[in-house]
C-alpha cells in the first residue's frame, strides 16, 4: 500500500504540476490576448492616421492636377496674350514699325526726287508705288491682333503627360532640351 500510496503521490504531484503549468499557460495566453488587443486598437489608431495622412495627400495631389490642367489649358494661353499685348511687344514692335516706316519714307523721298529729276510720267506710273498700303496695313493689324501661338494651343493636350513631355514640346522655342 505504501508503494501505492506513493505512486498516487507522484500521480498526484505531476498532476497538480501540470495544472500549475496550464494556469500558467492559460495567465500567458490572456496576457497575450491583452497585448495583441492593444496591438490591435494601436492598429486601428494607426490606420485612421493613414487614413487621415492618405486624404490629405490625394487632395494635394488632385489639387496639384487642377493647377497643371489649368495651366496648361488657361495659363499659358493668358501668359501668351499679356506678352502679345504687353507693353514690351507693343514697344518692340512699334520701334520696328518706325524704323521700316523712316526707311519706306526715305526711299520714298529718294525715289521720288530721282523720277521728278528725270521728268517722268504722273505718279500713277512710278515704279514701286502702292496705292493699297493702307488695306494692308489694315489686315497687317489685325493678323499681329488675332495672332495665336500653336505650341501654346497644343498644352492642354499635354495635361496627363508627364512633366519631361511637357518640357520637350515647350523647349524647340529657345532650342534648349528638357534637362533644364
Amino acid at each position: 500500500m505504501k508503494q501505492k500510496d506513493e505512486e498516487h503521490k507522484t500521480v498526484l504531484a505531476k498532476m497538480e504540476e501540470s495544472f500549475t503549468n496550464t494556469r500558467l499557460a492559460y495567465a500567458n495566453m490572456m496576457a497575450g490576448e491583452a497585448d495583441l488587443k492593444a496591438q490591435i486598437e494601436e492598429m486601428k489608431g494607426n490606420e485612421e492616421e493613414i487614413n487621415a495622412e492618405n486624404a490629405a495627400l490625394q487632395a494635394k495631389v488632385d489639387d496639384l492636377q487642377a493647377t497643371k490642367t489649368w495651366l496648361l489649358s488657361e495659363g499659358a494661353k493668358l501668359l501668351a496674350k499679356n506678352i502679345h499685348k504687353g507693353p514690351e511687344m507693343t514697344v518692340d514692335v512699334a520701334a520696328v514699325n518706325n524704323a521700316m516706316s523712316a526707311v519706306g519714307v526715305n526711299s520714298g523721298l529718294q525715289n521720288g526726287y530721282i523720277h521728278a529729276l528725270r521728268k517722268k510720267p504722273r505718279y500713277a506710273e512710278v515704279p514701286m508705288l502702292n496705292r493699297n498700303t493702307g488695306e494692308e496695313l489694315s489686315a497687317a493689324i489685325t493678323c499681329f491682333d488675332t495672332l495665336t501661338f500653336p505650341v501654346v494651343e497644343d498644352l492642354p493636350k499635354l495635361v496627363h503627360e508627364p512633366l519631361s513631355k511637357i518640357k520637350d514640346a515647350l523647349s524647340f522655342a529657345s532650342g534648349g532640351s528638357s534637362k533644364e
